[in-house]
């Protein structure tokens, strides 16, 4: 008959003292544990189990012979001794053949990368900077449109911004954010695209993240995170300005055909509860563009730093935001920006027209701003400033300043001497280009250090790019000096050095490639071929 191993016990046997009670029941214990490993060896035949597991079903004769010999093993005891001493530890050998319980592991939270640099395509870039005003918002009151119903619209030099009467509660009654912030927050949006996307192998024009770090990503504390605020409020007015301002724009120049723009930049899903993650999907035709980014088909883009959009100064003081984009626009692979009109500068940074209308004014503009670049960057963006008189006359007159000279021997009326030395009578008129310290490049990329030929044929490659951006005018490399530097280490670190000089030769020889394509398709191509050519060869057969 087949009896529960947990029954054993309930057995009612009368013995004279508790002893022998517990000495006949370890034998009586013994003795079927010493029959059911009988049963379980190879030259015995299967019969029927004595008792029934706890927690396994049908514990069979096989099973308990291997565990025996397993766990007699492990001891370092004979089978025989392991069975005497289970018979004195029942518990011991029940909560062996129970099922261990998993402890729950924590959720880990996903760490996603962030990328230093954020890639910006070209027409988006164009429609940001039509779209985007530091004037003034005038209210134009609500009007009854076709499909949208009653609308509130604004309107700034000629662009009109068309908000759903609907959806003005999104805005806390205010108007919708078409300045820097909403520069700043579409750009972010991108990035964390370009985070999201970049390994997946269906790319889509979307991310999604909580408040808080959406709020980390524009340069809020852990501790200001954690304690709220009316940033809060402001940071949501940016996101939804995004999704909920229709932008129109007539006569806007798209892929070299002219359009009217009638259009809002993305869709928001905003969480019921507001721990949960938001999510930005972009509306065509940015989405394509941004498509085009994430797949390296962007013919033109044009390449955005993080810190300028986390540093929380450049958002309270819009103009040195709007400068730091002129400066980094301006860069050129010799460290010198091109030489531009101060007066021109200043209006491409949409500076408020009484400002630009006092000479004074923009010198004290211009001066905190150099300052600033000069000393919160690490590398500074700044080191020296050159003032021409006239740059495009045969002869220029340059007048070199390092920043923290310049400013503190000078004030206003004494830089007005400077520049009549250099026959200037309004520092408006004057021209100035921005050079920012060199910064070597690191030559040791993990274990591999480039040898002599290596630093050689970067060097003539980055000289003849230097010499085609000079040459052409206006066409710009999507990179920097260091960015080309490093991008060309890498590609020889791992394609070796013959392949990339084989790609320069094909380049010499051929004549009709230039450095853009060069560094955006071509080398990218070779370094995706020879990835696939080297995952291929370690295939197994």
């Amino acid at each position: 008959m087949t009896k529960d191993i947990n029954s054993l016990d309930d057995e009612i046997i009368s013995f004279k003292t508790i002893t022998e009670l517990r000495s006949h029941l370890r034998q009586e214990y013994a003795a079927r544990l010493t029959k059911l490993y009988k049963m379980g060896s190879p030259d015995q035949p299967q019969q029927q189990q004595l008792f029934n597991a706890v927690d396994k079903a049908k514990l069979g004769a096989e099973y308990f012979y291997k565990f025996i010999n397993e766990e007699a093993v492990k001891r370092n005891m004979s089978p025989v001794t392991l069975i005497e001493h289970f018979s004195s530890h029942k518990k011991e050998l029940i909560g062996l053949f129970k099922e261990p319980k998993v402890k729950a592991q924590p959720k880990v939270k996903k760490i996603l990368p962030k990328f230093s640099k954020i890639y910006a395509h070209a027409e988006i870039e164009n429609i940001m900077q039509t779209v985007f005003k530091t004037q003034k918002l005038t209210n134009k009151g609500i009007s009854t449109t076709g499909e949208a119903g009653k609308v509130n619209i604004w309107e700034s030099k000629g662009v009109e911004y068309i908000v759903s009467v609907e959806d003005l509660l999104k805005l806390n009654g205010k108007d919708p954010k078409v300045y820097v912030t909403q520069v700043k927050s579409l750009l972010l949006l991108m990035g964390m695209i370009q985070e999201q996307q970049f390994n997946r192998d269906i790319k889509e024009p979307k991310c999604e993240f909580t408040l808080p770090y959406y709020a980390e990503r524009r340069g809020y504390t852990k501790e200001e995170i954690t304690r709220g605020g009316n940033f809060y409020n402001e940071l949501r007015r940016d996101l939804f300005s995004g999704a909920y301002t229709t932008y129109r724009i007539k006569q806007m120049l798209i892929e070299g055909k002219e359009y009217t723009i009638h259009n809002t930049f993305y869709g928001l899903y905003e969480p019921k509860n507001h721990e949960n993650k938001w999510k930005v999907e972009f509306n065509n035709p940015y989405g394509k563009w941004i498509i085009e980014i994430l797949n390296g088909e962007a013919g033109q883009y044009f390449i955005k730093d993080l810190k300028a959009i986390e540093d929380r100064t450049t958002t309270e003081k819009p103009y040195l935001f709007l400068f730091y984009q002129q400066l980094i626009k301006r860069k050129r692979f010799n460290l010198l920006t091109t030489p531009v009109k101060i007066g021109n500068l200043l209006s491409d940074m949409k500076i408020d027209d009484q400002i630009l209308a006092r000479p004074k004014e923009c010198f004290g503009l211009l001066k905190e701003c150099l300052i600033y670049f000069s000393k919160h960057y690490d590398p500074p963006e700044i080191e020296q400033f050159f003032l021409y008189n006239d740059f495009h006359k045969t002869q220029t007159v340059k007048m070199p300043l390092y920043i923290s000279e310049a400013f503190t021997r000078y004030s206003y009326n004494d830089f007005k001497g400077l520049l009549l030395a250099i026959g200037i009578h309004d520092i408006r008129e004057a021209y100035i280009s921005f050079k920012r310290p060199y910064v070597k490049p690191e030559k040791k990329h993990g274990h591999y250090i480039l040898t002599e030929a290596d630093e050689k044929l970067i060097e003539e490659i980055l000289q003849w790019a230097e010499n085609w951006e000079e040459y052409m005018e206006g066409h710009k490399i999507p990179y920097s000096k260091d960015e080309r530097y490093k991008f060309l280490s890498d590609c020889i670190r791992f394609m070796e050095y013959k392949k990339v000089k084989a790609s320069w030769v094909n380049v010499q020889s051929c004549g009709n490639i230039n450095p853009i394509e060069y560094f955006t398709k071509q080398l990218p191509e070779l370094l995706k071929e020879d990835k696939e050519n080297k995952q291929h060869d370690i295939l197994p057969c």
